[in-house]
């Protein structure tokens, strides 16, 4: 969905039908449409002798040896190139989504976690005032209940914001509304490094450049032209006319004025070209290795939050039932609710961090989600 919001997705049949007609020019008879001239010359401002001339030419261009073929070459090499450039625009598109999806999804997850803190802060508060009236806790206790109520219910609307606003940018994106709730796994057979969209769009690049680089090595000179003329005079008044035909060959010169840019410039593409693909290779190489040892690291990290969890669940557990049985203050009690919901953020932003490092090492690899 995100791809046919794309202006380069709704002018791929435009582009295919451009290539399309180029190729069926590069199979024509002739390089370019012919030309004709027409002219009359006459002796009428001067002597009015009566002469007369009427002539007329038709110019063919004429394809160079082996130019034809090149020149459907170099279209066959600008298609291919059209198709891999939409595939490599596509996976850096997923890229896009994929980066929206997780920060939406984080915010989701930020926004949950704090309803829940006010959700604890409200039955705790709940659970002060009670008490306070009863007579067992302090007004300052209340107090402090209060405000840490009031407290979480500011950082729920942050939370909230913030989550509202991630959903807002995935859907400019890709046009869904909701965010959906499906994890990324890791690829099962990634495509070897040489099948890489960015590679292969930067090889099509090369090939066309190459290609380009042989039209031009190949065209040295401007296309001859065959004339085929026919002319009708006379030289007098009272004389008949005559006919004459004409056959004729323009063959243009090759000057270094005319092929030392267009060497120079198509020599240049194809060294760019071939230096691009060169530094992102290395690039993409070192961009999965270090894909890899984040999601290693992203699941060493997930494991000891979950143990982090644990204890301060239990511990919060612990502490919950002495402070009810007014064996702790409640300055106590609210430091082992902060902790928990700690380790609660910290579990949560393991497991996003974990599920990031999968899609970033699939993204790197070249998969599409």
């Amino acid at each position: 969905m995100a791809w046919e919001r794309q202006p380069a997705a709704r002018a791929q049949g435009l582009r295919s039908a451009e290539l399309a007609a180029r190729a069926k020019a590069a199979d024509a008879w002739l390089p370019s449409p012919p030309s004709m001239v027409i002219g009359a010359r006459s002796d009428r401002l001067n002597g009015n002798n009566g002469a007369r001339e009427y002539e007329a030419e038709l110019g063919i261009p004429l394809w160079l040896p082996g130019q034809r073929e090149r020149e459907s070459g170099l279209v066959q090499a600008q298609q291919s190139l059209q198709r891999e450039s939409l595939a490599n625009a596509k996976w850096k598109l997923a890229g896009e989504v994929r980066e929206a999806f997780l920060q939406a999804k984080a915010a989701q997850v930020e926004s949950a976690a704090a309803q829940r803190r006010v959700d604890d802060a409200v039955a705790l508060a709940a659970d002060v005032e009670r008490r306070y009236k009863a007579g067992d806790l302090a007004r300052t206790d209340f107090n402090l209940a209060r405000s840490a109520e009031l407290a979480a219910r500011a950082a729920a609307g942050d939370a909230q914001l913030r989550s509202l606003q991630a959903s807002q940018a995935f859907l400019v994106l890709t046009g869904v509304s909701i965010v959906p709730l499906a994890d990324e796994t890791p690829a099962a057979s990634p495509p070897a490094l040489p099948e890489h969209p960015a590679l292969r769009h930067l090889q099509k690049v090369a090939e066309a450049a190459d290609a380009q680089l042989r039209l031009a090595a190949l065209t040295r000179r401007d296309n001859p032209e065959l004339i085929l003329g026919y002319r009708h005079d006379r030289s007098t008044r009272g004389d008949d006319y005559a006919g004459t035909t004409l056959l004729a060959l323009r063959i243009p010169f090759a000057t270094e004025a005319r092929n030392e840019p267009r060497m120079a410039a198509a020599n240049a593409e194809l060294i760019e070209a071939s230096a691009a693909l060169d530094n992102e290779r290395r690039r993409i190489e070192a961009e999965i290795g270090a894909a890899q040892a984040a999601l290693q690291q992203a699941g060493m990290a997930l494991e000891l939050a979950a143990q982090r969890q644990r204890l301060a669940t239990d511990n919060d557990s612990l502490l919950g039932k002495a402070f009810e049985l007014g064996e702790i203050d409640l300055a106590t009690r609210l430091r082992t609710v902060a902790e928990r919901h700690a380790a609660d953020a910290e579990l949560a932003r393991a497991r996003l961090e974990s599920q990031r490092a999968v899609s970033r090492l699939n993204q790197a690899l070249g998969v599409l989600p």
